[in-house]
């Protein structure tokens, strides 16, 4: 009795099997399909909001508007060496270097601020150590006790402290503590500090639970508790990743130090509504420019931070 020989199955045949017992995901599948009928449903959002303007009036605004934002001197001679004198009169006489540093300020004072608030309150925020059990290493065998719950609800207290400082959107604050305390720096300070410090406590508390835990464990074993384990494990290794959202949000403030200056604090964002309210545009650009050089300046200060953080773990 002779055997038959298996079948010889083809490269094609065998991409086809294996295309069909691949996974299937209903949740992705789905998510697709909304995200085509979002697409679609945006070609014609345009006639929600009818323009009061006709596409001539449109760019002739714009090409008034590109015409201004050429410096004065420039503009009325043609001659681009006029512009470099006009710059330094804009950062000295027209107070950008003043409104700059304020700017660099505020933004810096509010990201180290909302940081260091974050990094007193991640051990309550994070679940691997608001927890009875810390990392899983008390042997609780997962009975629902008292300091079980006490810390479950300082856990869920602590997030939801961190979701309603960053729900809060900074114009407000600024808006609401300006209304308090005046036009006072401080106000503005605050208002980028509170949400920011909800930004950074939700971010650092993620990083913490996904860090790795065995050098934490073993802090705990020795009995270093989970505050010497956050301090002494958690913390150092999930630093260079909390220093790369630290600048993302130091970004994030000097923006928006920028727009918060409109409510009557001297920054960029001050310069900026009194040249667009003499109709200065050239002024107006050159202040917005400004803002970006220094958010461009912080990133490469961020960069450099991160390469020495990188060569020191090496």
């Amino acid at each position: 009795m002779t055997t038959a020989a298996p079948a010889v199955i083809t490269r094609t045949e065998r991409i086809a099997q294996l295309h069909r017992a691949r996974p299937k995901s209903w949740f992705l599948r789905i998510s697709l399909c909304i995200l085509a009928a979002l697409v679609l449903w945006s070609w014609t959002a345009g006639d929600l909001y009818k323009s009061y303007l006709t596409p001539e009036q449109k760019q002739a605004n714009l090409e008034r508007f590109l015409a201004k934002m050429t410096p004065a001197p420039v503009r009325n001679t043609g001659d681009w060496s006029l512009a470099w004198p006009w710059a330094g009169k804009q950062l000295s006489e027209g107070k950008g270097v003043e409104a700059s540093i304020i700017t660099f300020s505020l933004a810096t004072v509010a990201a180290a601020l909302s940081g260091l608030w974050a990094l007193a309150l991640l051990p309550g925020a994070a679940r691997n150590l608001a927890t009875s059990e810390p990392l899983g290493m008390t042997g609780g065998h997962g009975r629902f006790t008292m300091p079980h719950f006490f810390w479950f609800l300082g856990n869920k207290i602590t997030r939801a402290l961190f979701v309603f400082a960053r729900s809060l959107p900074e114009y407000v604050l600024g808006f609401l503590l300006i209304s308090i305390f005046g036009p006072d720096p401080w106000a503005l300070v605050l208002a980028l500090a509170i949400h920011n410090f909800g930004i950074l406590g939700r971010l650092g508390a993620e990083v913490i639970e996904n860090a790795p835990q065995e050098p934490a464990q073993t802090v705990i074993v020795h009995g270093g508790g989970r505050l010497g384990a956050y301090l002494a494990a958690l913390l150092p290794e999930s630093f260079n990743r909390m220093v790369v959202y630290f600048f993302y949000r130091w970004e994030t403030c000097v923006r928006e130090a920028t727009v918060l200056g409109m409510l009557g604090v001297i920054s960029l964002g001050y310069l900026v509504v009194g040249a667009k309210s003499g109709r200065a545009f050239d002024q107006m650009v050159f202040f917005v420019l400004l803002g970006g050089a220094i958010v461009l300046v912080g990133d490469l200060v961020s960069g450099l931070v991160r390469r020495l953080l990188r060569f020191e773990r090496v």
